[in-house]
């Protein structure tokens, strides 16, 4: 692998390459991961999960890319079956049908001119004619695993926030990503958000993230650059540029280097799991903001948007003060 030449330099310990692939079905690492999940005693091993990417680390002493992650999907919310899309579009017109009946009559039965006009109602409703596959039920979920010659290991997940994103995409117009990043012993979750800024074309992201051993919080903004080779992206903090993310001009799939420059966050393993996440999704972002404009289509014309969001995301959402 080469790694393009920058101003700054990367730290020893610092530089990855993030290899996701355009057809995971079919590469062999897939048959081998099933049969390692199996045996698995982590939770994060589903049956559901496939392989899309791998991740290798540059051994600074001789030189070598070592193969050192392995980069996973959630099969079943990014590609969901037609049988759970054909239960989700039921409870939607069922809780839909109900809202019919209570604006004819709020409580008791309906007499028979009532029930005719409900019946008619529904016929022309546009809820009530949804197909299966109208609905947008795709959710983004990556998950990082580390392997070795004897296991493999989760060391941190990103997720898709639906619900965030179609709140904010409904106010700016537009479809912007809410991700989030949650990290093996880790305490806080960091947010990634894209961020809405008029006359302007590359994407920003912005997030938190406390640096537990320093005990200080880091705000780090990831920068799209204007003119790029691949999709390129600068990492900054406190004015700063504090890492890269060096996207490749060919591939069938997204290619990127990482880097750390920052002497503190280069020591902090988990700020580059962080980083190599974020990496790993970028591959996604074109139909992830596909899936967020049918929503938004989807929001217009009253479909529930609580019962087409996975009950992991409702725990995410939760309020850990609550009673």
């Amino acid at each position: 692998m080469a790694w393009f030449k920058s101003k700054s330099k990367p730290l020893p310990g610092t530089r990855r390459y993030v290899d996701m692939w355009a057809f995971m079905g079919a590469h062999p690492t897939n048959l081998d991961l099933f049969q390692r999940l199996k045996s698995g005693d982590d939770q994060q091993f589903g049956v559901n999960m496939d392989v899309c990417g791998t991740v290798s680390q540059l051994d600074d002493a001789s030189g070598k890319w070592t193969q050192s992650h392995l980069i996973g999907i959630r099969t079943d919310a990014w590609n969901p079956k037609p049988q759970q899309q054909q239960k989700k579009l039921e409870a939607i017109q069922l809780e839909r049908q109900e809202t019919l009946r209570r604006l004819i009559k709020q409580s008791g039965s309906l007499s028979s001119a009532q029930t005719a006009k409900l019946h008619k109602q529904m016929l022309f409703d546009p809820v009530m004619k949804l197909r299966p596959g109208d609905l947008e039920t795709r959710r983004l979920v990556l998950k990082l695993f580390r392997e070795n010659s004897e296991r493999i290991r989760w060391v941190g997940s990103i997720e898709e926030i639906v619900t965030t994103e179609l709140a904010r995409s409904t106010g700016a117009g537009k479809p912007l990503l809410s991700l989030t990043a949650s990290l093996e012993g880790h305490k806080y979750l960091a947010e990634m958000q894209e961020n809405q800024l008029r006359y302007r074309i590359p994407s920003i992201y912005t997030f938190c993230y406390f640096h537990e051993k320093r005990a200080r919080m880091w705000y780090v903004t990831i920068r799209r650059k204007w003119i790029s080779i691949g999709a390129d992206f600068i990492v900054e903090a406190e004015g700063r540029k504090i890492g890269d993310i060096d996207g490749a001009l060919f591939g069938f799939g997204y290619n990127a280097h990482v880097a750390v420059y920052d002497p503190d966050l280069s020591k902090d393993t988990q700020f580059l799991d962080l980083l190599t996440m974020f990496t790993a999704s970028v591959s996604y972002h074109g139909a992830v903001r596909r899936a967020i404009r049918n929503r938004l289509r989807g929001s217009r014309t009253g479909i529930a948007g609580d019962q087409i969001i996975e009950d992991e995301e409702f725990r995410l959402l939760k309020n850990p003060r609550a009673a």
